[in-house]
């Protein structure tokens, strides 16, 4: 009696675990996976999904360049202040328009 308990306890923490596992992996790498085809599907191209820091790499090497160099006598700060979204907004538009830097 007491072995059936105790393998029906042990049962249902497994279930509860695989359970709970299918959940995490499924919010933190399939469901982004799943949205990053989707929009490429739509025609949106975008850099891919990394697990835990995305592009954080990026927009710090981007941030450490545009604030070595100095900055222009023009009121465009968009550079300077924010270089890695300037720099995907540039490459969007100049995809869209067909032209490549």
């Amino acid at each position: 009696m007491k072995v059936a308990t105790v393998s029906y306890v042990l049962g249902v923490a497994a279930i509860f675990l695989f359970y709970m596992l299918w959940k995490i992996s499924n919010s933190l790498w399939f469901e982004p996976k799943k949205m990053e085809k989707l929009l490429k599907d739509q025609g949106l191209k975008g850099t891919p999904y990394k697990f835990m820091y995305g592009d954080f790499k990026e927009m710090m090497q981007t941030m450490r360049e545009a604030k070595s160099k100095p900055m222009n006598l023009t009121h465009d700060i968009a550079p300077r202040v924010y270089p890695f979204f300037h720099k995907s907004l540039t490459t969007l538009v100049m995809e869209e328009e067909g032209l490549y830097y």
